[in-house]
Formats: structure tokens, sequence, C-alpha cells
């Protein structure tokens, strides 16, 4: 294996075909039985079927931004993987970290995105549920000073036994000097995931990466469950578990996150913007390749950036794998960390003016002409105490960082 760093980020883990079919309806739909009736023949759009999973998701949109990137995953010999292939052969040239393995079935998705309904999505794990240790090409990691690893909680070999595979990866990944940052993804809740102690798989796995990139909802399911159940089992119509979360609870999985050891939490909260918490210098030193470049602006910091406005809204698929691609692209070219707040919602806002996860896509030149041209961010209002709003940031009580220059 070199030592050479000649890659910026290799995105690892959860490989999918996405199929997001079209729904031709006007207007806005109340019910989802007003349209999925059964034995109802229903008159759709074109399907868009693209390359899925946040190794697609993040790991393109990051190279589309201009960052030299590779992927590491694991498909099936089936259709769809050749598909996912055939994909990536025509829109973005050749991965070698993506493995076809004989036998095994391809990672798929239905995309369900009805107007007016939140989405939902049909699943097969396939291939991701035996992705291990040995599918890893370390190589690549080697090369790379940050690796993005997605969505664990769906590939059935790294949870298990208490999460002791992904963790054998993580310390392995920090052998090699390169930074690691973790997205999750929320399980099953009403299936497999039950059955699980989730926080002691993710109490081994948040120390070993130097930034988590979770959704309030899945790091509040890991953290706090019977909370989440609570919460969950008392919604009403079109409410999620994070229209229920306060400032505060959020604020306190930021500081849960940075207490079992990672360097850097930043948590998506959908249409409520992006929270962060950042640990002290002595944490953020111990990063590897793709270090902290400025200690002072990114150590002991908490803000929230609310989201942008976008242009139209057409679908959130992906829209959280875009805005890590954002945040960690401009971390990789030693952004500021408001900096890479800003990136990671512009490239998020854009993301939801399209069906897919890809095609807002026009490289990192256009998010910084974007957000330079003074685009508006959505009203937001925090009144818990401590918190005050400043420099287009919420100010959360436990920031004493210095803000860029």
């Amino acid at each position: 294996m070199t030592n050479e760093k000649d890659l910026e980020i290799v995105a690892a883990g959860h490989t999918c075909l996405d199929l997001i079919p079209a729904f031709t309806i006007e207007g806005t739909v109340d019910k989802m039985t007003d349209v999925l009736v059964p034995g109802k023949m229903i008159n759709m759009g074109k399907c868009v079927v693209v390359g899925g999973g946040p190794v697609t998701n993040a790991g393109v949109s990051i190279r589309r931004l201009g960052v030299k990137t590779e992927l590491i995953g694991k498909i099936g010999d089936d259709d769809f993987g050749k598909q996912i292939l055939r994909w990536y052969e025509e829109h973005e040239g050749h991965f070698k970290g993506i493995k076809m393995v004989e036998g095994e079935s391809t990672s798929y998705t239905i995309a369900i995105c009805i107007p007016g309904i939140d989405r939902f999505y049909l699943h097969h794990c396939g291939a991701n549920d035996t992705f291990g240790y040995d599918d890893m090409d370390f190589d690549i990691v080697s090369r790379s000073k940050l690796m993005l690893f997605g969505y664990p909680p769906w590939m059935k070999k790294l949870y298990a036994n208490k999460g002791a595979e992904l963790t054998k990866i993580l310390k392995k990944t920090r052998e090699l000097n390169t930074t690691i940052a973790l997205d999750l993804s929320l399980p099953d809740v009403d299936g497999y995931a039950d059955s699980i102690d989730w926080f002691a798989i993710v109490e081994n796995w948040i120390p070993l990466s130097d930034i988590m990139v979770p959704s309030a909802e899945e790091i509040f399911y890991f953290l706090y469950k019977d909370k989440f159940l609570q919460k969950r089992a008392n919604l009403k119509e079109r409410e999620t578990v994070l229209d229920n979360m306060s400032v505060e609870e959020i604020s306190q999985i930021g500081k849960d996150l940075i207490d079992m050891g990672t360097g850097v939490a930043m948590v998506k909260c959908g249409n409520r913007g992006l929270y962060v918490r950042t640990a002290g210098a002595d944490r953020l030193e111990k990063f590897g390749a793709a270090g902290c470049k400025n200690l002072d602006n990114w150590a002991n910091r908490e803000l929230w950036f609310p989201v942008y406005e976008e242009e139209k809204f057409v679908g959130a698929l992906g829209s959280g794998d875009s805005a890590i691609a954002g945040f960690l692209s401009a971390f990789v070219w030693n952004h500021s960390v408001e900096s890479c707040l800003r990136y990671a919602n512009a490239a998020g806002s854009m993301n939801v003016t399209v069906p897919d996860g890809l095609t807002w896509n026009k490289g990192f030149d256009d998010l910084t002409r974007r957000v330079e041209a003074g685009w508006k961010t959505k009203e937001m209002q925090i009144n818990e105490s401590g918190w005050k709003y400043e420099n287009s940031f919420w100010v959360g009580p436990d920031n004493s960082g210095k803000w860029e220059s």
C-alpha cells in the first residue's frame, strides 16, 4: 500500500440502484390512499434509473464538485448490478473500488415520491448485507485524505456483533492516517432494528469517527430510542419525529456525540437546516490527513445555519447526501466551519429542485456563485435560552471558537 495521498475523498459503504418513478399528479395529495388504490391503474411519468445509496449520491456528488474521489462498494452480478456499472461508465467513468460478486443480488431502492406526501422507499439490501472488512480496498483508503462511510445500519455484517466488522474497518482506516466521516441511516424501526442494541454499536463507532454527519432523527433513535418511539407514536398527520424535536434535544445530541469521542458533529435537520457542534483543539488535532487547518476557527463551535430558499421543490431524495457532499468538499479544501455549512446547505437546497440526488450538481463554482450572490435563507427562530442570531447563523451557548476572518 502507498502512503501518498493522491485522492481527496473515498466514499465507501451502501451501494444500490435507485428507481424513481415520476407521478404525473397535478397539485398535491392529502392522503397516500387517494393515489395508491388496490386494483387501480396509475398513469406514471418517466422512471429515473440511477446509481444510488450514499456511495453514489454523496460520492459522485463530491466528485462532480471537483474533488478527487474514489468509490468503494459491493454489488451482485445480476441485471441491476450490471446497470449500476453501466451507469457509472456512461456518466462518471470507471471506479475500481466497486466490487461485483458472483451469485449475490444487487441492492435496489424504489422511491415513492407522491406530491404533498412525505417520500417512502421500497428497499432491498442485497450485497450490502454481506459487505465486510475483506470487501474494502485499503489501497484506495490509504491514498485518500478522508473516507466517508455511509449507511452501516443497513449493512447486516457491519452492525452484527455490536458493530465489530465496521469497528475493524474504522481502526484500519485510522492506522492509514485517513480522516473518517461517518453517515448513519434510520434502520427498519418496525422490523429488524427493534431487537438490536444500537447504542452499544454506535458507542464503538463514534470515537473512531472524526466527523459525524447523521440526520437528527436517526441519531436520536440510536441514542434515545425510547424517546424516539414515544414521539413517533404520538405524531399527528403529516408530522415527523424531527418536527417534534426541540433545539435543546438536538443540542444535547451534539454534546453527546462530542462527549462520546467524535471531533465534529454535523446534524442534518431537514428543512430546519444544519446544526454543528465541535470538540476542542486537542481532539481536532487527531484528525489525520484531512485535518482542520484553522483550529481556532473549528474548535469549540456550536452553530445552526438555516436552509437556503430553494428555487422550486421537486423531492428530497438524496438531499442529506448532497449536504454531506457540500460540507466535506469544502472541508478537504480547508474552508472555515461557517463556509462548510454554507456549501452543505447550498448543495442540499439545490438537490430538492430535481427528482434524483445528482442532476442538481453543476460544480463547486456554481455553488460559490449562488452563495456569494446573497442567497437568502429561510425564516427561522430559536427562542431557547443562550441562543442568539449573529452573522446569518444562530449561535449556541457553547460556541466559544473564533469566527472566520
